[in-house]
């Protein structure tokens, strides 16, 4: 498991230096999208999501209404790190976004009384050994260790 979760940014992209047309998943959030981003016209551009088969699913909604506005253009759809710098990403098929996105999802951390994704370091509780979303699931965690019987 990941110490601290990533956000994941989702771009449309006139990558440099060839021009190609490609919706982008960014890992790092917005300060680590590729700078040839277009002006946001669809619903999730620049968003930052925590989720990255939300990201991922987002993305593809985005490449379907860019292709329907622009049907003699190539849309691709991409993911991948720059590290903060310019890379351009290589465009993939859905099939392969939604593997990696499954995967990348099983490898964050999640609260360990939830399930849901953890939000940067989380609150870990020595007396549960357990790392949690939120001081409510920590405080509840440690309620339900007290209300557990003795053996």
């Amino acid at each position: 498991m990941k110490m601290e979760n990533e956000l994941y940014t989702v771009t449309r992209q006139s990558q440099w230096p060839t021009g190609a047309s490609v919706v982008e998943v960014s890992i790092g959030g917005l300060d680590y999208t590729n700078p040839d981003a277009l002006a946001s016209k669809y619903d999730g551009e620049f968003e930052e999501f925590e989720d990255p088969r939300e990201a991922v699913r987002i993305a593809i909604e985005i490449a379907d209404k860019w292709k329907a506005d622009n049907p003699k253009e190539k849309i691709g759809v991409a993911v991948g790190d720059t590290g903060g710098y310019t890379c351009p990403f290589e465009p993939t098929n859905r099939k392969e976004l939604i593997k990696w996105a499954e995967s990348e999802y099983e490898s964050l951390s999640k609260c360990d009384r939830c399930g849901k994704i953890i939000k940067g370091p989380g609150y870990y509780l020595s007396e549960c050994d357990g790392t949690f979303c939120s001081g409510q699931c920590a405080e509840n965690a440690y309620y339900d260790l007290l209300a557990e019987p003795e053996e």
